[in-house]
């Protein structure tokens, strides 16, 4: 009963944090500016036959070059955080992404890195940066 408490409090943080917050910060470099589009953070239950056993939290952050992409991200930040939720859940609770119990960082980035492409399309150059990766026991 408690696993299953523990699981729901989790997706109603979900709910509870998940209003599409996204800012961004700029960076001038010789190629032009630079901006990064912050996501919320995602909060991931990794579960096996017996229940929830990890929580995976990720800080999402979006490079894009321009002003113009970073309101693209913003604008398209409750799809995106959708597509990570759905990909991610299935790729932990396969146990694709774990190796040892330890999140495989380089995968995970991968597959995120591509869920952006293909939601943001081609004329959005974009580089999906971790922030935070935590894992929790419970």
């Amino acid at each position: 009963m408690y696993i299953i408490r523990l699981f729901l409090a989790v997706i109603a943080g979900f709910f509870i944090a998940g209003n599409a917050y996204a800012s961004s910060s700029e960076e001038t470099s010789d190629e032009g500016s630079v901006e990064y589009v912050t996501l919320d953070p995602l909060i991931l239950p990794i579960i096996d036959q017996d229940g929830v056993y990890q929580v995976l939290s990720l800080a999402v952050v979006i490079e894009v070059s321009g002003v113009s992409d970073a309101d693209k991200i913003k604008a398209k930040a409750p799809r995106l955080k959708d597509a990570y939720i759905q990909d991610m859940y299935g790729i932990l609770n396969e146990n694709a992404a774990l190796k040892g119990g330890v999140v495989q960082v380089n995968m995970i980035k991968k597959r995120l890195n591509y869920l952006t492409n293909k939601i943001m399309g081609d004329d959005v150059k974009t580089e999906v940066l971790l922030q935070v990766v935590q894992q929790r026991p419970i």
